[in-house]
C-alpha cells in the first residue's frame, strides 16, 4: 500500500532557518519574508501477482502487441499498471510533488512507466499481471499490423484469407502459391480485445495459469481475446458507463443472441455470462488447451467463417451497428442485412466441411471444400474454381491432419467430435434473430439454466475421475520417492533413476495438471453465468450453489497437480544427481530404455486389443439389416457401438504413438553411450512406429466406415418411424366414407336421381308443375321452366335436392343444394345460400370469374357452344361441365366437411375431380383426373394429406395395365417413396418399403362414372 508522509526537505529546511535569522535584525536590511515551499512525497510497494491470461485468435495472432488499460466510471480507457510476469518481491515508488494528490498521481504515473511491451507467443497466449489491490475492468488489446512488425495472423478459414500480395516462399506452412490458405501465416491490420472484470475477492493460491505453479500468483483469471469477445468490448465502450460482471453478462448475452440465436446461445451456457472464459481456438492448430465442446466448436467455426469473408474490419462494425440497432439480422441498413446473409452462407459452408472433416475421409473433406468455394463465390470464374479445386487435396490433407492433432492432444475424441459436428451444423443453420427472437425471456432462462445444470454436472463427474487419476498418480509418486532419498544406493539407483522416468513419461502423457486447470477455468464461466441467473431469479440459486462447489473442488485439484508436478520435479533432478553420484550413466539409460520399450509393448497390446474389438464390431454393424424397424434400431445400436469401438482404437494407438517416441528418445540416448544393442531397439521400435501409422490410418478408416453405417441405421429408423406415419394415415383415408365405394354411391345416386327427373319432365313438355316422379316414387318434384327452378323431395328418407338457374351468355349456371342419404346411414349434403336468389347471384359470378370457389357453396356450369337461351338450348351443344360443391359427409365415424369440384371437357373427353377438405382430424386433397382414348380411360389421382408428413398417394393409370402408383412423405425435408401402389377389384394395395403388404378394401379412388 502506498504510505502517505508530510515532511521538510533539506532544502526547505534551509530557507527556513536563514528566514528565521534574518528576522532578528533591522528593518534597514531590506530582507524580505519568503513563505516556506511545502513539498509532499507519496512512496509506498506494490506487487503485481493478480494474473490474466489468456490467447488471442481469429486464428492464432503470432507476436501481436498486447495493450492493457482500465475502464473508468465513463467506460473510457486510462492507463493502468501491469507487468510480464508476477512480482517474487515488491516494488517500491517515491515521489515529490507540491501537494499530496499530485505525489499520489506520480507514483501511479511510475508504476506505469515501468509497464513492458507484451507480445503473443505463436499459439497467441499472452499473459500480464496487475497490482494486488486492482479490481475492476481491465482492458485488452492485441493487434497484427500488415507491416512494420513481425506479427502475424494465421488462417483458419478452410475456404483461405485472400491473396498474398507477393507470394511467399514454400516451407512447412506455406505451398508458395499467392493464395492465403487454411494454416498459412499472414500480414494483416487485425484488433481484438476484451473487457475482463477483476473482483476483489479473497487470495486464490491455485496458480491455474499459463504459469501453472508460480508461488507468486495469487489470483488468475482467463481472458480470451476473440471475435465474440471484441463485439461485447466494442458496446461496453460505447455505452458510456461504468463496467461491471453484470454490464459484461448483459453485453454477452446481448452478442451472441444477435449473432448466433437463442438456439445457439444455449450451446454456450458455460462461458454466456463472459465469453472471454472460451473460445479461443485456432482449428488450424488445436493444442488441446480447451475442450472441443459443442459450444467451444460453435464459436471457432463463426470465427473461422468471418476470417474467409473479404473484410474483418468491416463484417465487424456490421455486426456491431447492427447489435446496437437491436437486429443485426434483417436489418434495416441494407449494407448490415446484407452482411448477416453472407455470414450465414459463410457459417453454413464452415458447418457442412466441418462435418465431412469429422465425420468422413480427405475426398468427402475436398468435395465440402469445393461445394463451400463456390457458394461463398458465385461470381468466381472458372479458372478461379479449377485454381480452388486443385488445392483443396493440399487443403483438405491439413484439415484432416488438424482433426488428427486436435484428438490425439486430448481435445476431443473422434465419436464426441463427429456427433458435436452434426449438432452444431443444425444449430447454425440459421444464425441471428430478428424480431421477438431478439428479447430473450423467462423461457430462455429456464433452458440456460437446464443447460448449465447439465454442463455442471458433467465437470463434476470429470472431476471426480481426475481425482481418482491424481489419487493414483500420487500413490504412483510416493512408491519411487520410497525408492529415493535414504533408500537409494548404488543397487538400486539405476532402477530409481527408470522408475523416475517412466514416471514423468506417465505424467506427461496423462497431462493432469492441464486437465485439472481446464476444469477451474470452467467453473469459474459456470460461476460467471450462474450469477446472472440468480440476477434474473433467485430461483436459480441451486445452479450458483453447484458450480461455486465445482470450482472449490477444482481448485483443490489444481492445487493437488500443482504439488506433484513439484515432488515430480525434485525427483528427477533426485535421479539426475543419482546418475553422477553412482556413475550409472550406461546402467541406467540401458534400464531405462529396456523399460520404456516395455511400456511402448504394453501399449502395442492394448492397442492391437482395441483393433480386434473394433474389426469385430464394424463387421456385426456391417452385416446388420436395415429392413424392418426392429432391425434398423438393431443396427443403430450395433453401429454406434462400431463407432465408439473405433474411437477407442484410434485413441489407443495414439497412446501407443506417444510411448514408442518416448521409447525411441531412451534408446537414441542409449545409443550415444554406444549401449549394447542400443541400435536393435531403435529398429525394432522404428518398424513398431511404421505399424503404428498404419495402425492409426486403419483406425480413421474403420471410424469413417462406422459412421456412414451409423448415419444409415439413423436415417433408416427415422424413415421407418415415418413409415409407421404414412401407415396410419393409409389406414385413416382408406376408413373415410368420401373415400369409400359407399360415400361415393351416395353421391352417385343422388345425381343419377337428379338426371332421371329432370328427364322425365323433360318429355311432360310442361313450363312448370308438381307431382310425383313416375321412375322414382319416393321423390316429389316441383318444376318452372319459366323461373329456372327445382325441388325434389323423399318424405320417406327426408332427402331433398334443389336448384335454380339462370342463362349467362354461353353458359348455363345453376345454384343447386341437397340432403341425401346412402347406405348404412351415410348423409351427404351439398351446401347451398340461405335463399335461392343469393346462392345463384354467386355462382353467376364464379362462373364470370370475379369470385372463386372459396367463395361459392355449391355450383354447376354448364358452357354450350355458343349463347344459350330458353329457346335454343335443346339444340346446342355442352362443350365443358364445371362443378364446385360445398360438401359434408357424415357416417358417424369421420365425416367430411370441404370442396368437391369437377370439370367434363366434352372437346377432349377429359375431365378432373377435386376433392379438399377435413375428414375426423385429417386435412386432406384428392385430385382426379381422366382421359378416355379411343381404347380405354387412362386415369391419374394424387392423394395429399396436408399435415407436417407430406403424404401424398399418387396412382396412374388404365383398366387394361392396372393402376399404379407409389405413396410418398416428407423426410429430411424432401419427398421420398415409403411404398408402391395398385388398384385392385375391391379397393387398394401398398407394398411398403419395409416388405409390408397391406390390402385396403372397399375403397372406390378411381372412377369417372362417379
Amino acid at each position: 500500500m502506498v504510505k502517505r508522509t508530510i515532511k521538510f526537505t533539506p532544502i526547505a529546511a534551509s530557507v527556513a532557518l536563514t528566514l528565521g535569522l534574518t528576522a532578528c535584525g533591522s528593518d534597514n536590511d531590506r530582507n524580505i519574508p519568503v513563505t516556506p515551499v511545502e513539498s509532499f512525497t507519496a512512496a509506498g510497494d506494490a506487487q503485481f501477482n493478480i494474473e490474466v491470461t489468456g490467447k488471442a485468435v481469429k486464428g492464432s495472432m503470432k507476436n501481436a502487441v498486447v495493450t492493457v488499460m482500465t475502464l473508468d466510471a465513463s467506460g473510457q480507457s486510462v492507463p493502468v499498471a501491469f507487468r510480464s510476469a508476477a512480482s517474487a518481491e515488491a516494488e517500491s515508488f517515491s515521489e515529490e510533488a507540491l501537494s499530496q494528490s499530485a505525489a499520489d498521481a506520480a507514483v501511479e504515473a511510475s508504476k506505469i512507466a515501468a509497464n513492458p511491451e507484451v507480445l503473443t507467443d505463436e499459439s497467441g497466449r499472452y499473459s500480464i499481471y496487475l497490482d494486488d489491490d486492482f479490481t475492476g475492468p481491465v482492458y485488452i488489446t492485441v493487434k497484427t499490423s500488415a507491416e512494420g512488425d513481425d506479427s502475424f495472423l494465421r488462417c483458419d478459414a478452410y475456404v483461405g484469407c485472400g491473396d498474398y500480395d507477393v507470394a511467399p516462399e514454400e516451407d512447412d506452412v506455406n505451398d508458395g502459391d499467392t493464395a492465403i490458405e487454411f494454416g498459412e501465416w499472414y500480414k494483416t491490420d487485425l484488433e481484438l480485445s476484451v473487457v475482463k472484470f477483476v473482483p476483489a475477492v479473497e487470495a486464490d493460491t491455485s496458480g491455474v495459469s499459463g504459469s501453472a505453479g508460480d508461488a507468486n500468483v495469487e489470483a488468475s483469471y482467463k481472458a480470451n481475446v476473440t471475435f465474440l469477445t471484441s463485439l461485447v468490448a466494442a458496446l461496453l465502450l460505447d455505452s458510456g458507463s461504468s463496467v461491471d460482471e453484470d454490464a459484461i453478462a448483459k453485453a454477452s448475452l446481448d452478442t451472441v443472441v444477435q449473432v448466433m440465436g437463442q438456439d445457439a446461445a444455449l450451446l454456450l451456457s458455460a462461458i454466456i455470462g463472459d465469453l472471454s472464459n472460451g473460445g479461443a481456438v485456432d482449428l488450424s492448430d488445436v493444442d488441446g488447451e480447451e475442450e472441443l465442446s459443442d459450444g467451444i466448436l460453435a464459436i471457432a467455426q463463426l470465427s473461422s467463417s468471418i476470417q474467409g469473408l473479404p473484410s474483418i474490419g468491416d463484417v465487424m462494425s456490421s455486426i456491431k451497428a447492427g447489435i446496437k440497432s437491436g437486429q443485426f439480422k434483417g436489418n434495416t441498413d441494407a449494407g448490415i442485412a446484407a452482411i448477416a446473409t453472407m455470414l450465414q452462407t459463410a457459417i453454413t459452408n464452415t458447418a457442412n466441411i466441418f462435418v465431412a472433416i469429422a465425420t468422413g475421409d480427405e475426398t468427402a473433406i475436398e468435395d465440402a471444400l469445393k461445394a463451400a468455394f463456390t457458394a461463398n463465390n458465385p461470381s468466381a470464374t472458372q479458372a478461379q474454381i479449377d485454381a480452388f479445386a486443385a488445392n483443396s487435396v493440399g487443403i483438405a490433407k491439413k484439415a484432416k491432419a488438424a482433426k488428427d492433432k486436435a484428438v490425439k492432444n486430448g481435445a476431443a475424441t473422434d465419436a464426441g467430435l463427429a456427433a458435436a459436428a452434426v449438432k452444431i451444423k443444425k444449430a447454425l443453420e440459421v444464425i441471428g434473430c430478428t424480431g421477438a427472437e431478439c428479447t430473450v425471456g423467462d423461457d430462455f432462462y429456464t433452458a440456460l439454466a437446464a443447460a448449465l445444470t447439465v454442463e455442471v454436472t458433467a465437470s463434476q463427474t470429470a472431476l471426480t475421475a481426475l481425482e481418482m487419476s491424481i489419487e493414483t498418480a500420487q500413490s504412483s509418486l510416493a512408491d519411487v520417492q520410497a525408492m529415493g532419498g535414504d533408500a537409494l544406493t548404488a543397487d538400486n539407483a539405476a532402477a530409481f533413476v527408470s522408475a523416475v522416468t517412466l514416471l514423468k513419461n506417465e505424467a506427461a502423457t496423462a497431462g493432469l495438471t492441464a486437465k485439472a486447470g481446464s476444469i477451474f477455468v470452467k467453473s469459474q464461466g459456470y460461476v460467471t453465468a450462474a450469477k446472472a441467473l440468480v440476477t434474473q431469479s433467485s430461483d436459480y440459486q441451486q445452479v450458483l450453489d453447484s458450480a461455486t462447489s465445482l470450482q472449490t473442488d477444482a481448485s483443490v485439484a489444481v492445487t493437488d497437480t500443482v504439488a506433484y508436478d513439484i515432488a515430480l520435479a525434485a525427483l528427477v533432478a533426485e535421479a539426475e544427481t543419482a546418475i553422477e553420484t553412482f556413475d550409472i550413466a550406461l546402467a541406467a539409460a540401458k534400464l531405462v530404455a529396456e523399460d520404456t520399450a516395455d511400456v511402448a509393448d504394453e501399449k502395442k497390446s492394448v492397442a492391437d486389443t482395441a483393433e480386434a474389438a473394433s474389426t469385430s464390431a464394424l463387421a456385426n454393424a456391417e452385416n446388420a439389416m436395415v429392413d424392418t424397424a426392429a432391425n434398423a434400431t438393431e443396427a443403430l445400436e450395433l453401429a454406434m457401438t462400431a463407432v465408439t469401438a473405433a474411437s477407442d482404437f484410434a485413441a489407443a494407438v495414439d497412446a501407443l504413438e506417444i510411448a514408442i517416441e518416448q521409447a525411441l528418445v531412451a534408446a537414441n540416448a542409449y545409443l550415444e553411450l554406444e549401449g549394447e544393442g542400443a541400435q536393435a531397439m531403435i529398429d525394432a521400435l522404428t518398424a513398431m512406429q511404421t505399424a503404428a501409422v498404419a495402425q492409426g490410418e486403419l483406425a480413421s478408416e474403420q471410424f469413417v466406415t462406422a459412421y456412414n453405417l451409423q448415419l444409415a441405421a439413423e436415417t433408416a429408423v427415422a424413415k421407418l418411424e415415418v413409415l409407421t406415419s404414412v401407415k396410419a394415415t393409409s389406414e385413416s383415408l382408406s376408413t373415410m366414407t368420401v373415400l369409400t365405394g359407399t360415400g361415393a354411391d351416395a353421391v352417385a345416386d343422388a345425381a343419377d336421381i337428379l338426371a332421371d327427373v329432370i328427364d322425365e319432365l323433360a318429355e311432360m313438355g310442361n313450363n312448370s308443375g308438381t307431382g310425383t316422379s313416375t321412375r322414382n316414387a319416393d321423390w316429389d318434384y316441383a318444376y318452372s321452366l319459366d323461373d329456372l327452378t327445382l325441388m325434389l323431395s323423399n318424405a320417406t328418407t327426408g332427402e331433398m335436392i334443389n336448384a335454380a338457374a339462370s342463362y349467362e351468355g354461353d353458359k348455363l349456371v345453376v345454384a343447386w343444394g341437397a340432403t341425401l342419404k346412402g347406405e348404412n346411414d351415410v348423409s351427404v349434403e351439398l351446401v347451398t345460400a340461405a335463399t335461392q336468389t343469393q346462392a345463384l347471384t354467386d355462382c353467376v359470378d364464379f362462373a364470370a370469374g370475379t369470385i372463386d370457389a372459396t367463395q361459392i357453396d355449391s355450383c354447376l356450369v354448364f358452357t354450350f357452344d355458343g349463347a344459350v337461351t330458353a329457346d335454343n338450348v335443346d339444340d346446342a351443344e355442352i362443350i365443358m361441365t364445371e362443378t364446385a360443391n360445398h360438401v359434408e359427409i357424415m357416417d358417424g365415424d369421420s365425416g367430411f366437411t370441404g370442396m368437391l369440384s369437377i370439370t367434363a371437357d366434352d372437346a377432349t373427353d377429359s375431365g378432373s375431380i377435386t376433392l379438399e377438405g377435413v375428414s375426423g382430424d385429417v386435412d386432406f386433397k384428392v385430385m382426379t383426373t381422366y382421359l378416355d382414348s379411343d381404347m380405354e380411360e387412362a386415369s391419374a389421382l394424387d392423394i395429399t394429406v396436408n399435415n407436417a408428413m407430406g403424404y401424398t398417394l399418387s396412382i396412374t393409370g388404365n383398366e387394361s395395365a392396372g393402376y399404379t402408383g407409389d405413396v410418398m412423405a416428407m423426410y429430411n425435408e424432401m419427398m421420398m417413396s415409403f411404398g408402391t401402389a395398385a388398384k385392385t377389384t375391391n379397393g387398394l394395395s401398398i407394398t411398403y418399403i419395409d416388405g409390408d403388404v397391406v390390402d385396403y378394401t372397399d375403397v372406390d379412388l378411381i372412377d369417372s362414372s362417379k
